[in-house]
């Protein structure tokens, strides 16, 4: 009997702790699968001593393995670090040159967040929410900003503890929204109509339909003008294009919630000075193509072959850029604080699109010579009543922007 009661005692004492064993296995093996990785500039000096040293350090203290990718050196390490901000949903406001990702970007570390930050987040991985971010400037270390993805971004002393923001998180979570943004649903919309309004311009509206008006003038065939045509807007499109592109580029290099807002300041400015322009003949500022350019346009358009069109449409892409590229500039900011670098060249080709697609129209309607040489009548004395529509157009949108966008 006693050897039975024994036996019974040691498979009892046996299946608790295999019982335990299972339990207690899952969480060593998760420990032991922790890792970070941080993305960095080695030409930055500050970056490499913060990546060396305290980082380094407080990720050996966490018994996490740190792994280090230089994207000067090693430019695929560049494409994976965007990657990686875009599959987690880093805002573009918040994302620094120096990052670093544990957990599979449970924890993102951006720039330099103060050391006791870092040290209770990774002791408190199990209290967290589903992914949490922190960021902190390099040369101003006084400070840093927590967000748990929804909800506002909190700013808060260097020496105020993480487990403030935590409280608070949790305490509120259920009011909050998904995203600390303003919905990217207008963002569509908004490059659309703002590349529609730039292309209606008087700038190369008048040029076009003055160029059509010569073809004909000296007996050109509808398909000729067709082509001509389509070279011109080809090339506008392509010039206006390529513009976009670098400015597109250098703005996302900046970054920065405050380029869209800049941009729409910017927009409603011009347009103020277009409809100031229109109403006030004498009005110094106007928006237009410089007078030392019209004589080196006219000097191709008389040439009427299909290269020198091509010359022409780029002429009058860079010329008539200081006439319309008041919107363009208020997108592309509006894109750079709110897209990634290749999601804003998908929206420029839009933008662009939207931009010839007057001169597409103007263009068709413009090959029966007598309405085109009414259109050409209307547009000169139309163009004060368009300049002034149109400078209007842009203040709203400006406003819009501003209210409902950035």
């Amino acid at each position: 009997m006693k050897t039975k009661t024994t036996t019974t005692a040691l498979l009892g004492v046996s299946l608790l702790a295999f019982v335990l064993g299972s339990l207690l296995l899952p969480a060593r093996a998760d420990a032991a699968q922790r890792e970070a990785v941080v993305y960095y500039n080695e030409a930055c000096d500050e970056c490499v001593t913060y990546v060396e040293g305290e980082l380094t350090e407080v990720m050996d203290a966490a018994g996490i393995p740190l792994t280090k990718h230089d994207y000067i050196n090693e430019r695929e390490n560049r494409a994976d670090f965007n990657a990686l901000n875009d599959r987690l949903g880093v805002p573009l406001d918040l994302q620094s040159h120096l990052a670093t990702f544990v957990d599979d970007g449970r924890i993102i570390l951006q720039g330099e967040p103060p050391r006791s930050v870092v040290e209770a987040l990774l002791a408190a991985d199990a209290t967290l929410p589903k992914r949490i971010l922190v960021a902190g400037e390099e040369q101003d270390r006084s400070e840093y900003q927590a967000w748990a993805f929804a909800g506002p971004v909190m700013t808060y002393p260097a020496d105020t503890p993480i487990s403030v923001y935590l409280a608070w998180f949790d305490a509120n979570r259920d009011g909050f929204a998904t995203d600390v943004h303003k919905p990217t649903r207008l963002l569509l919309p908004t490059v659309l109509l703002t590349g529609l309004v730039d292309g209606i311009n008087p700038c190369a509206l008048a040029i076009l339909l003055f160029f059509i008006s010569f073809l004909f003038t000296i007996r050109k065939t509808r398909i000729s003008v067709i082509r001509m045509g389509a070279v011109y807007i080809g090339a506008v499109y392509i010039v206006y294009f390529l513009i976009g592109l670098g400015l597109l580029r250098a703005s996302t290099l900046l970054k920065g919630h405050w380029l869209g807002q800049a941009g729409a300041v910017l927009l409603m400015v011009l347009g103020l000075i277009n409809v100031l322009g229109a109403l006030f003949p004498r009005f110094p500022l106007r928006l237009k193509v410089p007078e030392g350019s019209k004589e080196s346009l006219q000097t191709w358009m008389h040439r009427a072959t299909l290269p020198t069109t091509l010359v022409l449409g780029t002429l009058v892409g860079l010329h008539t850029f200081p006439c319309s590229g008041g919107p363009y500039v208020a997108v592309l900011g509006l894109l750079a604080g709110q897209t990634s670098f290749w999601q804003g060249v998908g929206y420029l080709v839009l933008y662009n699109v939207m931009f010839v697609l007057p001169l597409i129209v103007v263009l068709f309607l413009a090959l029966d010579p007598v309405l085109g040489g009414k259109i050409q009548a209307w547009e000169r004395s139309s163009s004060r009543t368009i300049r002034a529509a149109t400078g209007a157009v842009m203040v709203l949108l400006g406003l819009g922007l501003l209210l409902w966008v950035v």
